[in-house]
């Protein structure tokens, strides 16, 4: 199949399940599209079992098999996703909480991947599966940041106050690009055969954080300082779209976080950008296609999320190593948060209540799939592969359909 053809099939099942969704389910739309997608995957399941001779079921296996997960998520859609939602945080009110969104972005990753990574281990360990630490820490780098579009298309409709809001959101911009980081870092341990070298991965960490930082808002300022000169909305929206592609490929080129250069860019331009550089109708165009890159992006990768369950099934797997799995990733994202809130405000972190609502607004996402699908070729991936996805559907659907009476019932 063409790659028109597949964007083609892929926008069309996006939109059948978006129009089911509003139609009959009434759920937040990353929500609805994953069920109907899930959904669509279980019937194809079903059709392969009592008519094994039917092309359409073996096609679409086929099709969701030799589609890159990670090359679409992490090379394509992030960057735009990431810059539409940090277009839309506001800076001020970031910066008043800054200590707590980095401790949660930078401490509480490290914390997490450490928690869930050992948790893992010795689960392994005592169901008699020789899992590597190494394996298992790879495990808990991916599965620990909360993914910013999952969170953002949720969030949204929950209310809950300013403060919290922007705590949440700020970490879930910064965490995923920080677990990349580390998670790169543990990769080449492994490549390297478990040698670790403390001054390799500190360079490492520090070149891809910072260069990624320092890129996007150089970038960020010059893009602004082309915004002033000029007022036409049609010629700013393509500044802003060449914006994003930049950051991503000088990224890669010298090695720095694509993912924190373009939330960088986007805070600079949805804040400054939108004060000192723009008319209000050039704002309202550019506010306008980005929502509109937000929607579609966002229905096309929760409809790649469902879909997935098609290359999970050929793996065996057991449901109640899921569903402890399941529970370890819960508990060392409440662990992490706890002691990361506990580090910058020792007093006023000792709140069991808002440490268990900042547990469950851990969404994750399309991000932690896409990591388990880089991992190197092992018996091991499978099974790490199918602990990913379904903590991500636990996460997208069970805590995103409860995060509203969650925070009602917390009192937030």
């Amino acid at each position: 199949m063409s790659s028109y053809s597949l964007v083609t099939l892929l926008l069309c099942l996006a939109v059948f399940s978006g129009y089911l969704n509003y139609r009959f389910l009434k759920l937040p739309s990353g929500i609805g599209i994953t069920l109907v997608s899930i959904f669509i995957g279980i019937c194809v399941l079903l059709a392969e079992v009592f008519w094994p001779g039917w092309p359409l079921a073996a096609h679409l296996t086929q099709i969701v098999q030799n589609i890159e997960f990670e090359e679409a998520v992490l090379h394509w859609m992030l960057g735009f996703l990431l810059f539409a939602g940090a277009l839309h945080v506001e800076l001020d009110t970031l910066l008043e909480r800054l200590r707590s969104i980095l401790s949660l972005a930078t401490i509480g990753v490290f914390l997490s991947t450490t928690i869930v990574g050992f948790s893992i281990y010795f689960l392994f360990g005592l169901l008699g599966i020789n899992l590597p630490l190494l394996w298992a820490l790879l495990f808990g780098a991916l599965i620990s940041p909360t993914d910013p579009v999952a969170v953002l298309a949720t969030l949204k409709k929950v209310g809950v106050s300013k403060e919290t809001e922007t705590v949440i959101v700020g970490e879930s911009l910064l965490n995923d690009g920080v677990a990349v980081v580390l998670f790169l870092a543990l990769l080449e341990m492994l490549k390297a055969k478990g040698v670790f070298d403390v001054s390799h991965v500190l360079i490492f960490l520090i070149q891809e954080c910072l260069g990624g930082l320092l890129l996007g808002t150089s970038l960020g300022f010059l893009a602004f300082l082309l915004l002033k000169t000029i007022d036409d909305y049609e010629l700013e929206v393509l500044i802003t779209l060449a914006l994003v592609m930049l950051c991503f490929s000088i990224a890669e080129i010298f090695h720095f976080s694509g993912p924190l250069a373009v939330v960088a860019a986007g805070l600079l331009i949805g804040n400054h950008g939108r004060r000192l550089a723009m008319s209000p109708r050039t704002v309202e165009h550019i506010d306008t296609f980005w929502r509109l890159i937000d929607s579609l992006l966002n229905a096309i990768l929760f409809l790649l999320i469902g879909l997935e369950i098609l290359i999970i099934k050929n793996n065996h797997f057991s449901p109640i190593l899921a569903l402890l799995s399941i529970a370890l990733v819960l508990g060392g994202r409440f662990l992490s948060v706890s002691l990361s809130m506990a580090i910058t405000k020792p007093v006023r972190a000792l709140s069991f209540r808002k440490n268990l609502f900042f547990t469950w607004c851990g969404l994750k996402g399309g991000i932690a799939i896409a990591l388990a699908f880089s991992l190197p070729e092992h018996p091991f991936k499978m099974v790490l592969l199918s602990l990913t996805y379904f903590n991500v559907v636990f996460s997208v659907v069970v805590q995103g359909l409860t995060l509203r009476p969650v925070a009602q019932r917390l009192k937030f």
